[in-house]
């Protein structure tokens, strides 16, 4: 199989790995306007020999073309507003495109080329990282197997094991992505109806096992993607919030005031997160019964990897790869809870480790 990376930030370089450690990996094109992340990458990859990087500005057509002729799939780790142009030469090519998405305005833009696609005989899937992303497909496999299940609450974050400022926060993505999050509407289901809420707000506490014990969660955007929209006639309620250690949110509206809540703030303030922990929960309630499906993924040494990239870059990893190995065979630009099989993925999942507790 031949694929293509776009972006060698922190997801595309830990998109990359994973897909060099599958056998059936024949070539792997690594592909960013910036040198010095490239050589990085390069060297956190053991320049692995079916491994290549190019030089490759996203807005360039013509070399964007020649690239996705050259494979089998692409990954689209850059930020989500090249998304919507990079589906187009997708079509174009007829190249199987992931991508990771973040903006939903984005992704409705996307889901309007389906019929160009579906003509193309290719599928296109948006969102493919953690929430949106993994989290969906499990939302889809727990919806297959609980039957009495009327709502659902996706509870996601990831947290620095050690953070030392006032934010108890640091940087685990892109801040477009993060601040896309933060300021977006929030859209849920509730009591049947589709309603839209403000981000950061509806803060709740939440429990998970020790060192971590109470933390709090609260709307954010992005985290539902499309599945409001596929699952409103079998669902009353559904709705995502983002965990964080207590006294984040309240720190966020205090940035807001202050006049700070800005891109410049968060990447001045922010460090890189070396060390971190993922956190899930998401509850099936309904006609009395109640059920969890819990991730608690850690960080890992051989190789350094941060559990947002395990979590985020290998869910879009495994995703690319059922796509050349035709193992989706829905074409169009299609939401990953209607295309993608839960068992493959959720057992691509276990071969790297991620444990999903409650299945």
């Amino acid at each position: 199989m031949r694929y293509c990376v776009l972006g060698s930030g922190l997801m595309g370089k830990a998109v990359a790995y994973d897909l060099l450690q599958q056998n059936d990996a024949d070539f792997v094109l690594l592909a960013d306007n910036d040198e010095k992340k490239l050589h990085e990458a390069k060297i956190f990859l053991n320049n692995d020999s079916r491994l290549k990087t190019q030089n490759l500005d996203v807005g360039n057509e013509k070399q964007l073309v020649q690239i996705f002729d050259n494979v089998d799939a692409a990954i689209a780790a850059v930020s989500y507003k090249f998304n919507e142009y990079i589906t187009k030469i997708a079509i174009k090519t007829k190249t199987h495109l992931c991508d990771l998405g973040g903006n939903n305005d984005v992704v409705n833009a996307q889901l309007g080329l389906h019929k160009h696609a579906e003509e193309a005989g290719i599928s296109i899937i948006p969102d493919c990282g953690l929430a949106p992303g993994m989290v969906s497909i499990l939302v889809k496999h727990g919806l297959e197997k609980y039957d009495w299940a009327d709502t659902v609450k996706i509870r996601v974050g990831g947290l620095p094991l050690n953070p030392k400022n006032e934010l108890k926060y640091e940087k685990l993505f892109s801040v477009d992505g993060l601040i896309n999050e933060y300021v977006e509407p929030v859209k849920i289901l509730q009591e049947g109806q589709i309603k839209i809420l403000d981000p950061l707000t509806e803060t709740e506490e939440i429990i998970f096992p020790e060192p971590f014990g109470k933390l709090e969660a609260f709307t954010t955007s992005g985290g539902v993607s499309t599945l409001v929209e596929t699952y409103k006639e079998r669902l009353i309620n559904l709705d995502y919030k983002t965990i964080r250690y207590q006294g984040h949110c309240e720190k966020l509206h205090e940035l807001q005031k202050k006049g700070l809540f800005t891109k410049e703030y968060f990447e001045r303030e922010l460090p890189v997160c070396q060390n971190d922990v993922t956190l899930v929960k998401i509850i099936f309630e309904g006609k009395g019964n109640n059920h969890e499906l819990v991730i608690i993924d850690r960080a890992t040494t051989k190789p350094e990897i941060t559990s947002m990239m395990r979590m985020t870059a290998f869910s879009a990893s495994i995703i690319s790869q059922m796509q050349a190995r035709k193992e989706i065979n829905i074409y169009g630009v299609c939401p990953q809870e209607k295309c993608v099989s839960p068992n493959i993925f959720i057992s691509e999942l276990k071969k790297r480790n991620i444990v999903i507790k409650g299945l």
